[in-house]
């Protein structure tokens, strides 16, 4: 048999340490990457968790914004047509500004979101600049009841090509508005005589 000095056993037991290590390595590397995902995911989570629980801590104060937001919003019957009462405001106040309503588009019908509802009235416009600015800044005063979603500027011409300082475009306007509750049979308003 053959006899090994103590400095090959070493270099053998060194030899056999790296190869064990190198394949313990090359087996778990695929769960290294994995490792790294779990920890990044981790973090993802934690910052996601911290978001919601900070929306969390804010829910009572967007609910009483919310439902403040609600208590201002115009009130309409069940089978009242919010569209078309909401027309004549619009055609009252573009001329208090200025502005002169040329046409007016059928109302799109009603989107109900949740217990809110929506409208959009869309016109074509003639004014100055200042005109227009008037009776946006009108609509802004509003509040959250209406929200101009789109906006097209032109400047007119005359009937010779000329510029003057009159604009023309189109609006379309989003009224938000809620719907009163219908009267239950069991309420004394809704009993039959």
């Amino acid at each position: 048999m053959m006899k090994l000095a103590p400095s090959e056993l070493r270099l053998l037991a060194f030899t056999l340490a790296v190869l064990l290590l190198a394949l313990t390595y090359l087996a778990l590397k695929p769960s290294f990457a994995e490792w790294a995902a779990f920890g990044e995911q981790r973090l993802d989570l934690e910052e996601r968790l911290e978001k919601a629980e900070a929306l969390l801590d804010r829910k009572p104060a967007m609910e009483a914004r919310l439902d403040a937001f609600r208590q201002g919003l115009p009130v309409f019957s069940p089978g009242q047509n919010a569209g078309s009462d909401l027309l004549p405001a619009l055609e009252k106040m573009a001329p208090r500004h200025g502005l002169t309503l040329t046409r007016r588009e059928t109302p799109e019908p009603e989107r109900q979101i949740g217990d809110l509802y929506e409208t959009a009235l869309a016109c074509s416009w003639e004014g100055t600049l200042e005109a227009l600015v008037r009776f946006l800044h009108a609509q802004q005063a509003l509040g959250p009841v209406s929200d101009v979603r789109l906006l097209e500027i032109k400047p007119l011409r005359t009937s010779r090509n000329e510029p003057t300082d009159r604009l023309a475009g189109k609006f379309t306007i989003d009224y938000a508005y809620r719907r009163e509750a219908p009267a239950s049979p069991d309420t004394p308003d809704g009993a039959a005589p």
